[in-house]
């Protein structure tokens, strides 16, 4: 979005797709992205790409952050796991699923694709 907001819609969901798209991985999970309290997301992440929304009752993580965060980390001007290891963002869950978040925003094509 131009003023740097995200919304966690379905048209981010399918932005997250489209740049997965050419990506590859070695973790899966369904991770929930939640901004604030009113804002969540839920993704279905497999081996390393986002194949779509997730069903809340399978959440195996969930991840909140801050706007500002959510786009830094899109855009590759923070680290993912750097955030987590200096306590900036603290999921919820299991640490083991959060590597599937951590591994799609950290990997470079995601990044390359990244249009917001």
């Amino acid at each position: 979005m131009a003023d740097g907001a995200v919304l966690l819609d379905e048209q981010w969901i399918a932005s997250l797709i489209d740049a997965s798209a050419d990506v590859s991985g070695d973790h899966s999970a369904v991770v929930a992205v939640a901004i604030g309290k009113k804002q969540q997301a839920v993704l279905t992440i497999e081996s390393g790409r986002v194949v779509g929304a997730g069903d809340e009752d399978a959440v195996a993580v969930t991840v909140p952050v801050t706007s500002e965060q959510l786009q830094a980390f899109a855009d590759g001007s923070e680290s993912v796991a750097q955030a987590y290891m200096r306590g900036d963002v603290k999921p919820v869950g299991s640490t083991g699923a959060l590597l599937a978040f951590v591994e799609l925003f950290e990997n470079p094509a995601f990044r390359a694709n990244r249009s917001d």
